[in-house]
Parts: C-alpha cells; structure tokens; sequence
C-alpha cells in the first residue's frame, strides 16, 4: 500500500467545505450533503494526480479495469460530518457500481468493502507515511502482514486487510498474475544487470502520470535495485 501525499484540493471542494462547516455549526447541515454534491470531477483529478491513477488501496490502475472507480472518504462521513469535504480526507478508490458491475459480496474490496467501519488506531490506510511497511505480496497474489513487525501491528495489518477486503478473489488473481509475469521477466535478465535495470525503471517510475498497477509488490520484487532506480530517477515514487 503506498503513501499518498495530498496537496490543496480543487477550489470548488474547498468552496463547499467553508459552506458545510457553517451548515454544521448552524445545525442546517443535510445527511445527504456529500450525495447533493456535484462538483466532484475536479476532486477526482486532483486525487488521481496525487496516486499516479493507482487505487490508494488495491494499487490496480483506476480508469484501465473493468471495475470503475469512486471517491472513498478514508474517515466515513457519517461519523466525521467535519470532514466530508475536506480533500485530505478523500482517496480514489476502484469500484463505482457493485450491482452494475456484477460483482459478488466476496469481489468487493477497497472503500466500498470497509463501508463506514473506521478504528482510528487499528486502520492502516494511505494517507499514513509509513503505511507500505505493513504489508508482503506472497507470489500466489495474497497480500498478508510483514514479517518482523510487532503483535500489535499485525493486528493492526489484519485488521485492515480484512476490512479492505484486499484479499478479495477477483483482486488476488489479478495480482498474482501480475506478479508471475513479473518474476519471469526478472529471472530472464538475471544476467544483464544494464537491461534489468531498465526493466525496473520501466515498472517502478510514471509514465506520464502514471504507475503501473500493483506497484508496491513490484517494487519489492526488485529489491535493492528497485530502491535505487527509484532514489535516482522517480524519487516522488518512494
């Protein structure tokens, strides 16, 4: 799970904020306020911007899957009615239909899976800086805790893998099948180091604005490489 560093917000995001906190401490403020809001495509910019169009927490690359997308509100609205508009609360998350999509209650993953469930102690989620720490991408598309890390924080992961739903099948296949092509391609430069760099270039830094999907697994696929192809060519990456 990578790191999302949230910039300003689109104005008229922040326009609608200043309204809310007015209707809040007036007590006029509706239940339906973020759902009457439909000034959102700039917001929507904004955050696929600041995750280079990666799902903040499946890492699939919204606008390329068959799945949609949403904006997700990483503390719920419903129990923090402060934050609703405030872009430092909102992340792109994949899914925007769960019926229209066809999916099963076992596919749905990300913000729609975790619903307004939120223990601000237990939640790992982007908007943390050290959030990648966490997690390991096993080679069969699982995603489970780190090894190493204290009691508390594999609770902490198990926590939020369950409630993210990040081991949701149709999500697990995709990474796997990733992963596989990853690997192979890794282990036939094995003996070019110039060529497996450039390979890691090609996978681990934008594209424009853009990574390429499940990129913290793939990142350490490549190890001691990866990080310094990152320090030295996409330090906005790391």
């Amino acid at each position: 799970m990578r790191s999302v560093s949230k910039g300003g917000g689109h104005y008229a995001l922040a326009d609608r904020w200043v309204t809310h906190q007015a209707e809040l401490a007036g007590g006029t403020a509706s239940n339906n306020a973020w759902n009457n809001f439909r000034n959102t495509d700039g917001t929507k910019a904004a955050c696929l911007a600041e995750q280079f169009s990666l799902c903040a927490y499946s890492e699939l690359v919204l606008g390329a899957t068959d799945l949609g997308m949403h904006l997700d509100h990483v503390k719920p609205k419903s129990k923090f009615r402060n934050d609703t508009f405030s872009h430092s609360n909102l992340l792109m998350s994949s899914i925007d239909d769960i019926g229209a999509r066809g999916l099963t209650a076992q596919d749905v993953f990300g913000g729609h899976a975790r619903g307004n469930r939120h223990h601000p102690a237990w939640f790992i989620h982007p908007l943390k800086h050290d959030s990648r720490r966490f997690f390991h991408y096993a080679s069969d598309g699982r995603i489970e805790p780190r090894r190493g890390l204290s009691t508390r924080d594999r609770r902490r992961t198990g926590y939020t893998i369950g409630i993210m739903n990040l081991n949701a099948p149709v999500l697990v296949n995709r990474r796997r099948r990733w992963i596989e092509e990853i690997e192979d391609e890794i282990d036939k430069l094995l003996g070019d180091v110039a060529a497996l760099e450039y390979f890691a270039m090609a996978e681990l830094c934008p594209a424009g604005d853009q990574l390429r999907p499940f990129h913290s697994a793939v990142r350490s696929r490549f190890g001691a490489l990866g990080e310094t192809v990152l320090a030295r060519h996409c330090a906005e990456c790391l």
